[in-house]
């Protein structure tokens, strides 16, 4: 099946956060990427936009996570050709319309998460700068 990616916005913060506090960045990352599960359950509908016949495509869908990686995807052999199309079938984009309906919450999830990382990281330099101030 051909690979559909979620834009995610702030992106290059979240690397550069990722880079210099990995230890604080890393879990709130995690957790948005992990929640998005639900997100994409909840946008995968029958007929809206999964084409739906027997139900085995719908049901055939599948979450899997890593560190920092996450996929959501159909298990049923025929997903990519429903997808797809083939030179006798016209394709139905039901995977790009389940990311087109889930992306602004994906959105949130990340901008949470940034402004997560942002306070996290703040309260870490502001307690660092009180144990040296406190140490002369």
């Amino acid at each position: 099946m051909s690979s559909v990616n979620v834009e995610i916005k702030g992106l290059t913060s979240l690397r550069r956060a990722l880079a210099y506090f990995p230890s604080i960045s890393k879990p709130y990352l995690q957790k948005a990427i992990d929640a998005t599960n639900a997100v994409f359950a909840k946008n995968t509908l029958k007929d809206d936009p999964v084409p739906y016949r027997t139900g085995n495509l719908l049901q055939s869908f599948s979450f899997e996570s890593g560190d920092l990686w996450a996929r959501w995807f159909p298990k049923a052999s025929y997903a990519r050709y429903v997808n797809d199309g083939t030179r006798y079938i016209e394709p139905r984009r039901f995977m790009e319309a389940i990311v087109n309906k889930s992306q602004k919450q994906i959105d949130g999830l990340f901008q949470q998460a940034g402004d997560q990382i942002t306070s996290a990281i703040a309260k870490s330099i502001s307690r660092e700068a009180g144990d040296l101030l406190a140490s002369f």
